[in-house]
């Protein structure tokens, strides 16, 4: 049987459509862009789940647990956690396993889940991924609604080298 966080790295997680136009398409690269292609392109992060990763990372540490609005149409990107930093090529790019845990390890921390009654059988693991992925997507949620402001506000804040920084120490 796999343990609870190679399941959870399973799974796709998925944040309000609103988000796209506003904040993925302009910051990021779907399929990835490395190197120059990113740069020509004007994108900050090679492919959206490292926009997604930065933003859950945001949220986490301003506090900022959104969740998504039922009736809110979802996205996702189609690509499992487990996929994340996956080297299909040869780059300079690490693996992300190490970040993977660093992310389950928080969603643990903050998530109000039962790991007793999961070793008694009485709530199913699926139950309790569930439960870390409406964390997991409600951090997030809150870290693209402060990205999406900060855009709106400043559309120039991110042509300073370390904004992304800036934002991240800003709302500790």
């Amino acid at each position: 049987m796999e343990n609870l966080f190679e399941k959870w790295r399973t799974k796709i997680p998925r944040y309000d459509e609103e988000f796209r136009n506003t904040v993925f398409i302009p910051l990021s690269q779907k399929f990835g862009a490395e190197g120059s292609k990113k740069i020509n392109l004007g994108k900050s992060f090679s492919n959206n789940y490292e926009l997604y990763i930065y933003a859950f990372f945001l949220g986490l540490y301003a506090n900022e647990l959104i969740p998504i609005k039922k009736g809110s149409e979802k996205a996702n990107f189609s690509y499992p956690i487990l996929s994340w930093g996956s080297k299909t090529n040869i780059s300079t790019r690490k693996d992300f396993t190490k970040l993977q845990e660093h992310i389950f390890i928080a969603l643990i921390a903050k998530t109000d889940v039962d790991l007793i009654a999961l070793d008694k059988g009485e709530v199913t693991e699926e139950n309790i991924i569930k439960q870390l992925m409406h964390t997991m997507e409600s951090y997030t949620n809150g870290g693209l609604t402060l990205l999406k402001e900060k855009l709106e506000d400043n559309p120039g804040f991110l042509l300073n080298p370390t904004a992304y920084l800036d934002l991240i120490v800003k709302t500790r």
